[in-house]
């Protein structure tokens, strides 16, 4: 895995976009089409479910980059405190697309087996555990892609560090509601 971690290229990149976007557009299919919140979309028009599938195929696309670029800012923030020398600029944001992708992946086809499972109702203790394994696979993904690609040891442990507690906020905040 080090291996693949340190050689990770373009159409690697390529690869696991396809496969982000693709995976999450069938849990957004699901979402809205075969097992939909009851309380929201089981009696509503063909219409609502399409724009409900629209806004997710939006969100994913515009979350990807959000993520990619928030990940490369604190990765700016933390190469300016830690004075360390700037990596290289393309492999520092393919970490980024590349972590974003996987744990999206994985966490996107654990949701979705849940979804099947349950019959489409999840409660809240499983949102919360995939909130907490995705922030865990993210900060873990970016240390590994610091350390193996871009040999940046201690500027990635501070990037995934920072990464882990952004990402569990929300589920932190979300707890105390």
């Amino acid at each position: 895995m080090k291996k693949w971690f340190s050689q990770a290229s373009a159409n690697d990149t390529k690869i696991w976009i396809t496969l982000y976007f693709v995976v999450d557009l069938v849990l957004a299919y699901f979402v809205a089409f075969v097992y939909p919140p009851k309380a929201l979309l089981v009696n509503a028009p063909a219409m609502v479910k399409w724009v409900t599938f629209g806004s997710s195929a939006i969100g994913l696309v515009i979350g990807l980059f959000l993520s990619t670029y928030i990940g490369y800012l604190i990765y700016f923030i933390w190469r300016s405190i830690l004075h360390e020398e700037p990596a290289n600029t393309v492999a520092t944001k393919r970490s980024f697309y590349l972590t974003t992708c996987l744990s999206g992946i994985l966490v996107s086809l654990v949701h979705l087996v849940m979804i099947i499972i349950t019959g489409g109702v999840i409660n809240q203790t499983v949102t919360i555990i995939l909130a907490v394994v995705s922030a865990i696979v993210t900060a873990a993904l970016i240390d590994a892609f610091f350390t193996a690609l871009l040999h940046k040891i201690k500027l990635g442990r501070a990037v995934a560090l920072t990464l882990l507690v952004i990402n569990l906020i929300p589920t932190i905040i979300g707890l105390f509601k």
